[in-house]
């Protein structure tokens, strides 16, 4: 478009410059025109005379002018083209600014659901770290229960090996008391 801008700015000066010329030429047409009638008062030229030189400058002024009109011609066609480029190009940068508000928009709808995942993540992460708590604790106590029953294991075999202990000693103390009773019936017999 810069181009474009560039090269009808040159037109329009060229444009301009053909329009002073014309204007000059026309100037000197008005004043050879005016020295023809004077020449001519002066002279006393014939018709004749007269009529070839002012044909010459209308025709000079038709050719101008036909040269005037191609190059208008010229120009709409090149303004028309800018402005049906121009119009295109709006037309497209309507369309990208329509793709950008969908992106954007598509983009806003993605962030707002990943932010409801990390959310609903956040909230099974807390879940998780609760029912973490809870299992820890409960084996604590399992464990405080376990280590509680082994101290009464340990009690309670401890219990069991006194009692196998007295047990024994009572054994042994009824067969030395069985050995006693016979050895003092044995000796009694005698």
């Amino acid at each position: 478009m810069v181009r474009e801008r560039e090269e009808w700015e040159k037109y329009r000066e060229r444009l301009l410059r053909q329009a002073k010329n014309f204007e000059k030429a026309k100037a000197t047409f008005d004043e050879e025109k005016a020295k023809f009638k004077a020449d001519k008062q002066a002279e006393e030229w014939g018709r004749e005379g007269l009529k070839g030189k002012l044909c010459a400058a209308e025709e000079l002024l038709s050719k101008e002018r036909a040269e005037w009109k191609a190059i208008c011609a010229k120009d709409n066609e090149r303004m028309y083209a800018a402005r049906s480029k121009i119009s295109e190009l709006e037309g497209q940068v309507a369309d990208l600014k329509t793709k950008v508000e969908n992106a954007q928009a598509v983009k806003e709808q993605a962030e707002a659901e990943l932010k409801a995942q990390i959310s609903g993540k956040d909230r099974d992460l807390y879940a998780k770290d609760v029912e973490i708590a809870k299992l820890k604790r409960r084996l604590r106590e399992q464990i405080e229960r376990s280590e509680s029953l082994e101290i009464d294991l340990e009690a309670e075999k401890s219990k069991v090996a006194t009692a196998e202990e007295a047990k024994r000693k009572a054994e042994e103390a009824r067969a030395i008391s069985t050995i006693a009773l016979n050895l003092s019936g044995y000796v009694a017999e005698e």
